[in-house]
């Protein structure tokens, strides 16, 4: 069986238990680089179980090729939101287990006290979403960025269509480089932010 861990927003402290557990027994460890990276506080695990990889179709073939191993794919946030679950279980002819982790939005929501039971949560990381009409359409979206799609992209977005709010960005979240910023969307779109931050727009 293949099992799918997430390791939540980036930090050791939120990594729950039962994944640390499942990659003790884990024969092989897969992940991205940055996912693999977060897991060097396990000195219980040798080095050589570490299988850093660039895409997902190298895991794939390496998962067909070797069913009789214990094989963990690690992802960070929950594997399920947006995650690598989709493809993995599309492609993949075997059994596959997933163990969730603390998504990145969910850390967010958090740290600024806001509920998001009536909130869109969506993504534009690699995606390209019906974004003007779901902020309008909600008091509350939370997104996901990218390169492309950045908080100060988006901000501008919202200026030139007159829509009024304010928006929370979280950079690094749950490291020691953490930052949220928290203004207008003039206020956002003249800084810079990192390449996979979050953000939420109240209106």
């Amino acid at each position: 069986m293949v099992k799918i861990l997430g390791l939540g927003p980036g930090h050791e402290d939120y990594i729950i238990p039962k994944v640390i557990k499942e990659l003790e027994k884990s024969d092989y460890i897969f992940g991205f680089e940055r996912a693999i990276s977060s897991l060097k506080f396990l000195n219980s695990i040798n080095d050589e179980r570490f299988k850093r990889v660039k895409g997902l179709k190298e895991i794939i073939e390496f998962l067909n090729e070797n069913k009789e191993k214990r094989i963990s794919i690690v992802a960070s946030g929950d594997p399920t939101f947006y995650g690598i679950t989709n493809y993995i279980c599309k492609n993949y002819e075997g059994e596959v287990s997933i163990v969730p982790g603390i998504s990145s939005f969910q850390y967010l929501t958090c740290r600024v006290n806001k509920t998001w039971n009536d909130a869109f949560v969506g993504s534009m990381h690699g995606r390209e979403e019906n974004f003007i009409e779901v902020v309008k359409e909600n008091k509350l979206s939370i997104w996901l960025t990218d390169k492309k799609n950045t908080p100060s992209e988006l901000s501008k977005r919202l200026i030139e269509n007159s829509i009024e709010c304010t928006i929370y960005v979280g950079e690094n979240l749950s490291y020691e480089d953490e930052n949220i910023t928290i203004g207008s969307p003039r206020e956002i779109c003249e800084k810079d932010y990192g390449d996979l931050s979050v953000i939420i727009i109240e209106r």
